[in-house]
């Protein structure tokens, strides 16, 4: 069970690509810094850099990490001094695995824009990646002494997530219980939550979690893998059945699938 949360931890970690409120992009003061690393074959102006940020934008929600991160950089190489475009190299580096990079990115942002609120929850997420817990709830404690900030919901997943790994599990839950309040919670959470209800032998409330999340995320099939397995768990195979049976109608092919068919004992 400790293991399932674990990796929900590197797969649904929120990130933030916002734009830095103070841009750290002054176009007059970038022009004049890029005049001396412009590339030949273009011109040294941060309109134009923005090309490039917007493409590479583009091809990281495409999955193209190492094609966008070549697009960050021609922009920093035309107008250096961007928060933003560091924060998204910051976020290229992440989801490639390398935390020093990301970390250099995040912080340079930072630098420019001391208040940039997502590339501080960005950097709390890879200190959480790397296992250095207190450096990333010092980060998402920060960031949500914003209250202003439009993420809060997802940075107190995050933070839950981190007291989690420290077997916090009060604290852990505190937190995802406020990343699930309506409107718009965190589909993420409600599985967290659900998990460590379980694990302290809490049922009742588990499955009341995933009930819910259900009737907030009706187009989720994972929800349905999840109440099956909880139901089967405490002994209602007549309830966990539909749900069940449900997976293996709608994605034959998939591994969520092929656990419900196992739990069934038809596979």
């Amino acid at each position: 069970m400790r293991n399932q949360i674990a990796a929900v931890v590197l797969v649904s970690l929120y990130f933030v690509s916002g734009c830095a409120s103070s841009g750290g992009s002054d176009p007059q003061a970038t022009s004049q810094q890029a005049g001396s690393s412009q590339s030949q074959t273009a011109p040294a102006d941060p309109l134009y850099a923005l090309t490039f940020m917007r493409q590479g934008s583009v091809m990281m929600q495409q999955g193209r990490l190492n094609e966008a991160l070549a697009q960050f950089q021609q922009a920093d190489r035309l107008a250096p001094g961007n928060a933003t475009n560091y924060n998204m190299m910051g976020l290229c580096y992440l989801r490639l695995n390398d935390f020093g990079n990301a970390l250099s990115s995040f912080d340079e942002a930072l630098r420019l824009v001391p208040g940039f609120t997502d590339a501080r929850n960005n950097r709390g997420a890879t200190y959480l990646s790397m296992g250095q817990y207190r450096m990333a709830e010092v980060d998402f404690v920060a960031v949500l002494g914003d209250s202003t900030y439009p993420y809060r919901k997802q940075v107190y997943y995050n933070l839950g997530q981190t007291y989690y790994k420290r077997n916090q599990l009060g604290a852990a839950m505190e937190n995802f219980r406020k990343a699930i309040i309506l409107p718009n919670p965190v589909f993420d959470a409600y599985l967290s939550l659900s998990e460590v209800a379980q694990q302290q032998g809490e049922l009742d409330y588990a499955l009341s979690l995933l009930e819910e999340a259900k009737l907030n995320f009706p187009d989720r099939l994972e929800l349905s893998l999840e109440l099956g397995k909880l139901l089967m768990l405490m002994g209602d195979e007549d309830e966990a059945r539909p749900h069940l049976e449900h997976v293996i109608a709608d994605a034959p092919g998939s591994e969520a699938a092929q656990t419900a068919r196992a739990i069934l004992g038809t596979g």
